[in-house]
């Protein structure tokens, strides 16, 4: 998992590893209702939350690329400067349901989030102007982050 070609950041600086205590991981275990996937702890612990300049994404079912979306930001776990997933949880939770990890947010507000019912958590976006649609991304959060790419309008 390549990071650094990423570029997350928060305000331009290079958004800083976990260094909080992890009793934060396990209450979000517990408000969840399920285990936090390793890639997932893996991504937290190099760059705790902020803005990716590699942002752009496409849903898994859309061969053409015609519906790119882009993370405007990645939660937090324990960096004060981020939003953090604690507080997306309380407010999302309800409407994502039971096992859905809010991991972060489009500039819309529209949530992306971990599915994780499924054997290997999937990533999802929420798309909460447009219908409460549900829309698959990946299959994984690692495929997830390897698959984002520089958004094309910005080339």
């Amino acid at each position: 998992m390549n990071l650094q070609r990423l570029n997350v950041n928060i305000n331009g600086v290079p958004s800083p590893g976990f260094s909080g205590d992890s009793s934060l991981f396990e209450e979000l275990v517990r408000m969840v209702g399920s285990e936090i996937p390793a890639d997932y702890i893996q991504f937290i612990s190099k760059t705790d939350g902020g803005h990716p300049e590699i942002s752009c994404f496409k849903l898994i079912d859309d061969d053409n690329g015609e519906n790119l979306f882009d993370v405007d930001w990645f939660y937090s776990v324990g960096n004060p400067s981020v939003e953090k997933v604690k507080d997306a949880l309380l407010i999302w939770g309800d409407v994502l349901g039971a096992k859905n990890l809010p991991i972060g947010k489009d500039a819309g507000g529209n949530q992306i989030y971990l599915n994780l019912a499924d054997e290997t958590p999937s990533v999802w976006l929420y798309l909460h102007d447009e219908d409460r649609s549900r829309l698959r991304v990946s299959n994984s959060f690692s495929e997830f982050l390897e698959g984002l790419i520089m958004n094309p309008d910005f080339i």
